[in-house]
């Protein structure tokens, strides 16, 4: 009997360093599997991505000739009503560089022009009414 009770014990123990190790080895396990399903994820998408790009290209390149032929087409029938199709593609990508920057530059300024014409509006609206005439008569708002 005195050597069944340190031989349970150290049975117990041994037990649960086992159940301790192997709770941690499914924990490694399932860490390095979510890791490697993550990887080989990027990778699929990666390799699906260049397919993707890589039939893209096919195609333009076997659409290429016949929008080559259209454009040519649809500058010698401009050319033929009068229009240069060259120039009038300087002039719109020049309005759209000025519209872009007009663009960046309004929502640069966001919410302080958004709160400026909120806070203007009351103002327009209070001359319009009738009782905000002024003492000669309101003849300065009608003229």
């Amino acid at each position: 009997m005195a050597i069944e009770k340190p031989l349970s014990d150290f049975l117990s123990n041994f037990q649960k360093d086992v159940k301790q190790l192997q709770k941690k080895i499914k924990q490694e396990t399932d860490h390095l599997v979510s890791k490697a399903k993550t990887a080989a994820t990027k990778d699929n998408i990666k390799a699906k991505r260049k397919e993707v790009e890589h039939l893209v290209e096919q195609k333009l390149k076997k659409l290429e000739p016949t929008i080559n032929r259209f454009v040519h087409e649809l500058n010698n029938t401009a050319k033929k009503a009068g229009v240069d199709l060259t120039d009038l593609e300087k002039k719109v990508r020049s309005n759209l560089a000025v519209a872009r920057g007009r663009l960046g530059k309004s929502a640069a300024k966001g919410k302080k022009t958004a709160s400026k014409a909120k806070k203007a509006a009351p103002k327009k609206a209070a001359s319009k009414r009738p009782g905000a005439r002024k003492a000669d008569g309101g003849a300065a708002s009608e003229a």
